[in-house]
Formats: C-alpha cells, sequence, structure tokens
C-alpha cells in the first residue's frame, strides 16, 4: 500500500510538472473544460467508464498520430485514471505502474523525456 502512495504521489507531481511546462502562464479551468469536452477526451472516459483501460491508452495514441490529441489531452486521461480505485484498475487488466509508463511514453511523443 505504501508503494503504491508513493507511486500515485509520483504520478501527481508528473501531472503538475508537465502542465506547468506545458502551460507556462497556467493551465486555466477554461482550456480544462475545453479539453475534457473534446470529442477524443469523450470518447476515452467513457472507455475508462467501461473499464476498458488498455483500449483507451490505445485510442489516446492512435488520437495522437492523427493529430486529434495535444499533450493536455494526454495529461487529463491520465489525471483521470488516477481517480479509479486501484481494485477496478486491476479488474481491467491495468495499473498504477502502467498509468506512469503511459504518462512519460505519452510526453516523450511531446520531446519531453521524464
Amino acid at each position: 500500500m505504501i508503494k503504491n502512495d508513493f507511486l500515485m504521489q509520483q504520478i501527481k507531481e508528473l501531472i503538475q510538472f508537465l502542465l506547468g511546462l506545458a502551460y507556462p502562464m497556467g493551465f486555466s479551468d477554461e482550456k480544462k473544460t475545453e479539453t475534457q469536452s473534446s470529442a477524443i477526451s469523450q470518447k476515452l472516459y467513457a472507455l475508462a467508464l467501461e473499464g476498458e483501460y488498455g483500449e483507451a491508452e490505445d485510442a489516446l495514441f492512435d488520437a495522437f498520430d492523427e493529430g486529434e490529441a495535444d499533450l493536455a489531452t494526454g495529461i487529463l486521461f491520465y489525471e483521470s485514471l488516477l481517480r479509479v480505485d486501484e481494485k477496478e484498475l486491476r479488474k481491467g487488466d491495468f495499473s498504477l505502474k502502467e498509468i506512469e509508463t503511459g504518462l512519460r511514453d505519452y510526453a516523450k511523443l511531446f520531446h519531453v523525456d521524464l
């Protein structure tokens, strides 16, 4: 449990770092709402609600390849996964470690090596 708490804290700090790096003037509530209400974000959240975390992650990377997802889309997606109970993540064949790895891999697409 302590290991997972530490990992969760690390992921939260990565998210804050990325948001600060990508949006040095601040990530406004308006931008957050705009990103969360985009078609791709809605698709990702719908898949996650169904417990299809891996499929949602694949859709995120596909959306990036198609030019439909920006850095904020990925950050907010992984942040939303942090709110999912660990047992639910495991049921969906996902984990905190995969959230961390996915976030790092997604950031690399924007030339940010964490």
